[in-house]
């Protein structure tokens, strides 16, 4: 079984968010990712720009932005271009 990078978990994080998953539960299992790692990840990606935090009543939830579609863009083409295949 292979680990995956830290590069390919931010890109997990990035699909399940844009794939609808905006609550933290929803994103952990959709990523596959613990609990403490995954907070991690999003107080990381937040801090970058890639996606938002938005406090509501329920709870938190986590938006993509328009730089994090970006990036998820970027990324999509460059395992195209190689050829790549991925667990992501």
């Amino acid at each position: 079984m292979n680990r995956r990078s830290r590069l390919e978990t931010y890109i997990a994080i990035l699909k399940a968010i844009h794939s609808g998953a905006n609550k933290p539960t929803h994103i952990m299992y959709k990523a596959n990712l613990a609990w403490t790692r995954m907070l991690k990840y999003l107080d990381f990606l937040v801090c970058q720009g890639l996606i938002e935090e938005c406090v509501e009543e329920e709870g938190k939830r986590y938006y993509i932005t328009r730089k994090g579609i970006m990036v998820l863009n970027y990324f999509e083409k460059i395992l195209e271009a190689l050829e790549v295949e991925t667990a992501v």
